[in-house]
């Protein structure tokens, strides 16, 4: 869960003209998220960590996948653009292993984007690709970041759809550990 845990860091949040803030913020986004996944996948028969951001089992964690679950800025965009989307990332410094972290990315981001309806967007940053998380778990263990959309534009499905989002993560998850999962992973895109 993006930036829980004892440091009380709220991570990105969202402020009204006078500067007051608006809740939720990211930290409780993401928990909310988070939470919903873990106590689901657990429901259904899996062995499942809920990790803080700096939590220290990630020392060397090994795991069938990783995914930490952040929520994307409140900032203004200029010219008054309105961004919206969400952003997915592996690690892209590894040396082995990046097939399976590509292919978590793979199911997560196409489930995400069918249930949500949100696009995914280019241009994740280096703090994604090489997110310390990323440093921290043992080789072996395939990772994805997820920026499940932005606190602004998307607000709505952030506040209001928890439920949806953590079932289309927990669907992307299946789609990549379970073989029974499989059959359901979205067709590939016509001449892919």
């Amino acid at each position: 869960s993006g930036h829980r845990g004892p440091e009380d860091d709220p991570g990105a949040v969202c402020q009204d003209a006078g500067g007051n803030l608006i809740p939720p913020t990211e930290n409780e986004i993401n928990f909310s998220v988070a939470e919903r996944v873990v106590n689901s996948l657990r429901a259904l028969g899996y062995n499942v960590d809920l990790l803080d951001e700096f939590d220290p089992r990630l020392n060397q964690y090994q795991a069938s996948a990783l995914v930490s679950i952040h929520a994307n800025t409140c900032a203004d965009w200029p010219g008054g653009e309105v961004v919206s989307g969400f952003l997915i990332a592996g690690p892209a410094a590894r040396t082995s292993m990046r097939g399976n972290d590509e292919l978590l990315v793979g199911c997560i981001a196409d489930h995400y984007g069918n249930m949500t309806g949100l696009s995914r967007r280019p241009g994740v940053t280096i703090d994604m690709t090489n997110y310390h998380n990323f440093r921290e778990i043992d080789t072996r263990t395939p990772a994805a970041i997820i920026e499940l959309g932005f606190m602004l534009a998307d607000r709505d499905l952030l506040v209001d759809q928890p439920d949806l989002m953590a079932q289309a993560i927990i669907n992307g998850i299946l789609c990549f550990v379970d073989p029974v999962f499989a059959p359901t992973r979205p067709a590939p895109a016509e001449g892919a």
